[in-house]
């Protein structure tokens, strides 16, 4: 619960819906990083770690949250964990739009958009159907399937449910936790059920979290994924699972990217 609470908390923006904000440059939230991985992140590529301990992470940017994202990962105590910076450019005329955060946050709602989304699949050596559904739900006990609850104003913390079957881990249900502050926006998730990996049993409910951090810069938006799982037993296979957590953030970045492009006519 607490880290659930702390992740309410964390990984956020304000903006004013019908004000445009001021952003600073894209390096002043750079975590200390090599000149390949700058040259990298300018390229439009990601740069991306493996970490099994939290307060080893590497690729945090460097914000007034970075310490509360470490505790909750910390208090999970992942046997796995993965985290990946993209740079997504955008032009300032976009950016500096009224409704610019307010649409994008509502990009990072439209769950139901996820269906279909696909990821590149190294041991078939071709794309593959990540999200088979994505939805909205009322509750996680019912499992109603609603509209993705777009907003007309960003509120400062708000909770949803989703329900979700992806290629990996069969059919889920999670937690989300969107919250905003400092010109930053946030998702937090949480698994409710227990994930498998085909018949294998692999994290129980709670045991994984997923943080994301969208921080509109001059530079366009820097896209921050982190997954943290504490699993039951890799039997073998812990480079198979991590890189479908790597696959997990690579998915959703290609996601909030192409919807970007697409809620802008870009």
């Amino acid at each position: 619960m607490t880290r659930i609470l702390i992740s309410t908390l964390l990984l956020t923006a304000v903006v004013a819906a019908g004000a445009a904000a001021t952003f600073e440059p894209a390096e002043r939230y750079f975590p200390p990083l090599t000149a390949a991985d700058r040259t990298n992140l300018a390229a439009g590529k990601r740069v991306a770690r493996f970490f099994d301990d939290p307060a080893q992470m590497e690729l945090l940017p460097d914000t007034v949250y970075s310490a509360e994202i470490r505790a909750s990962l910390i208090e999970l105590a992942p046997s796995i964990g993965v985290e990946a910076l993209y740079l997504l450019p955008l032009p300032d005329s976009l950016t500096q739009r009224p409704d610019f955060v307010l649409r994008t946050y509502n990009v990072l709602r439209s769950i139901s958009t996820m269906e279909g989304i696909e990821y590149y699949s190294a041991s078939r050596e071709r794309m593959r159907v990540f999200y088979v559904e994505s939805y909205v739900i009322d509750d996680p006990e019912s499992r109603r399937a609603i509209r993705d609850p777009l907003v007309s104003e960003i509120p400062p913390r708000d909770r949803i449910y989703a329900y979700q079957e992806d290629s990996s881990f069969g059919r889920n249900s999670y937690e989300l936790d969107y919250s905003h502050r400092r010109n930053q926006i946030g998702l937090s998730m949480v698994n409710l059920t227990r994930m498998s990996y085909g018949i294998l049993p692999l994290v129980r409910p709670g045991n994984l979290e997923i943080h994301l951090a969208v921080i509109p810069t001059q530079d366009g938006l820097l896209f921050y994924g982190n997954c943290g799982v504490r699993v039951i037993g890799l039997f073998g296979m812990q480079d198979r699972v991590q890189a479908s957590f790597q696959n997990r953030i690579d998915a959703i970045y290609r996601w909030f990217s192409a919807r970007i492009s697409s809620e802008f006519g870009l």
